[in-house]
């Protein structure tokens, strides 16, 4: 039999799941002998453009089930009947399948209670009872589903729709770019480390928008530079801009960024997804965006550390090489003392004098911030060494950045390399 979650990129564990209730509904005799039935509903949940309806498709389409789809289109009170017949006609064809797409949605009502729409699909889901019918239902808010509704018996199996993983964006980018012929030889990895924390609706929006460049620009070929701009305003609402910097200014805002790249390449190798001195829609100019494994995240001390090493290395670098305060660097020291507060407070890795919990006498707070203050103090000293030490791949970094204004992880793993070579 034909397996359509084939045409699923990735999402391994999550097919293996579904894989499994299609078996079920294929061949209910085998799990009947042991006990094992279909009791309840499914509730696929997940962020917008996750492919919580490819998944129920596909489960659909691996059964010879009649399918009865559930969608609201109108917002007056015919949807409640129509919510009603949708089960009397599944009632009707068993073996079935209902699908309530964008459940969430059913009901405008900010508070979920006693919206008409839910008690109505409740009430509908206990009437089906003992019959041969599968309620499916996708959701992107599953805080407006009653607890009533997604209790065991309802639609009490619920599997989240998760976001791709590093290694299954590189493999989704590398099946639509398949589906390109008119393209140069384009970069996948780098446009996988682009797309890291994205769903695979804006994976294939990104290689959309690309082909429009190229065909506005007439060009024979969908080109990797294509593809960054796009990246560039999808992801990182960076667009090209009019707005034209000093050479000075434009050469500070290159070291600072060069800066938090180098260091969180140093610390953690490979970490850097992209680099770009472009101004974003907030006005501000320059970002890194990171890929770290998921392994290392949060585990050690160290790691908190090196967090706050990347956070203070634009500060550090406008220092050591222009002798000047970084006036842009405000939301990393942020970020700097957030880290610190987790290791001084959270952790008590400076004492248990610091912890405050609900305690925010003067002298408390006081003895908290000073422990924050030479944690931020001594990192930012050795976070300075360390760029002085490296200084040359510190202004390669900074040139490249100041000829190209936006750097991928190949760029960078490029000029990391070059340097160790070296």
């Amino acid at each position: 039999m034909k397996d359509y979650f084939e045409t699923i990129v990735g999402y391994e564990d999550i097919k293996k799941e579904l894989r499994m209730v299609s078996d079920m509904l294929n061949n209910p005799e085998i799990y009947r002998k042991l006990g094992a039935k279909i009791n309840e509903g499914i509730l696929l949940r997940g962020r917008p453009g996750t492919g919580k309806t490819t998944m129920a498709n596909c489960l659909i389409k691996s059964t010879d089930r009649n399918v009865y789809v559930c969608r609201k289109k109108s917002s007056d009170g015919k949807f409640v009947k129509n919510i009603s017949d949708t089960f009397e006609e599944a009632k009707s064809n068993t073996p079935s399948i209902i699908l309530l797409d964008d459940l969430d949605k059913f009901s405008d009502q900010d508070k979920y209670c006693d919206a008409e729409e839910f008690v109505t699909v409740q009430s509908c889901m206990d009437e089906i009872k003992g019959m041969d019918i599968l309620v499916i239902a996708t959701v992107n808010n599953i805080r407006k589903i009653p607890e009533s509704l997604m209790r065991s018996g309802r639609l009490g199996r619920q599997i989240k729709i998760r976001m791709p993983k590093a290694d299954e964006i590189g493999e989704i980018v590398k099946h639509y770019l398949s589906k390109i012929e008119m393209c140069d030889e384009l970069d996948e990895i780098a446009i996988a480390r682009m797309l890291v924390g994205e769903s695979c609706a804006t994976l294939e929006n990104v290689i959309n928008n690309a082909a429009m460049k190229a065909a506005y620009n007439r060009q024979s070929k969908i080109t990797m530079q294509n593809m960054i701009d796009t990246c560039l305003d999808l992801i990182f609402e960076a667009p090209e801009s009019t707005n034209t910097l000093s050479d000075e200014i434009r050469k500070k805002i290159a070291y600072h960024e060069a800066a938090h790249a180098i260091i969180s390449e140093l610390l953690m190798p490979e970490s850097v997804s992209i680099v770009s001195i472009r101004e974003n829609s907030d006005g501000k100019y320059g970002f890194v965006r990171y890929s770290r494994k998921e392994e290392m995240m949060d585990t050690s001390a160290e790691y908190v550390e090196n967090m706050i090493k990347i956070s203070l290395a634009g500060k550090a670098a406008t220092e050591l090489v222009f002798g000047e305060t970084d006036m842009g660097a405000n939301n990393d020291l942020h970020n700097a003392f957030e880290k610190a507060r987790e290791l001084v407070d959270n952790f008590c890795m400076y004492g248990f004098h610091n912890w405050i919990e609900d305690d925010n006498t003067a002298f408390v707070s006081e003895n908290r911030n000073r422990t924050m203050s030479n944690v931020i103090e001594r990192n930012y000293l050795e976070v300075k060494k360390l760029l002085a030490r490296n200084k040359e791949l510190l202004d390669k970094f900074a040139n490249e950045l100041i000829q190209k204004t936006t750097l991928t992880y190949s760029d960078v793993q490029q000029i990391v390399k070059q340097y160790v070579a070296a």
